[in-house]
């Protein structure tokens, strides 16, 4: 399994911490962390190329939808994936977070165990 870079965005410090452990356990993964929205604008700004970015839902300021619009617009940036990270588990909620253009969701609470795996079978889905 080739390293992969990940751009994780979540306000609660405690879920970027634990995303961050979940892929030092697992291997394979390179973490890079931001706050909110737009520290995650601000980093992709400075030239990172995260080979997938997940964004959580809620966020106060700027939500993961309202990024997620902004990261298309850079042309860099267009056909990166975005999974959103959420505890919205209805069929509804999340076929309308496919419809923005995800490449996938991943539930809240998640099993920092399996982080790793979903992430690169996502990215394996989309060929990179």
């Amino acid at each position: 399994m080739d390293a992969f870079c990940v751009l994780h965005v979540d306000d609660d410090e405690n879920i970027r911490a634990l995303t961050a452990l979940a892929f030092t356990l697992t291997g394979g993964g390179e973490v890079r962390s931001a706050a909110s929205g737009s520290e995650a604008l601000e980093v992709l700004a400075t030239g990172c190329r995260p080979d997938l970015i997940l964004l959580d839902v809620m966020m106060p300021d700027m939500d993961g939808p309202a990024v997620l619009t902004r990261v298309r617009a850079l042309p860099a940036h267009r056909n990166t994936p975005v999974v959103f990270m959420t505890a919205q588990t209805q069929d509804h909620e999340i076929a309308g977070l496919m419809a923005l253009g995800a490449a996938g969701v991943v539930i809240k609470p998640f099993d920092p165990m399996t982080l790793g795996q979903q992430v690169r079978a996502l990215l394996d889905e989309h060929g990179r």
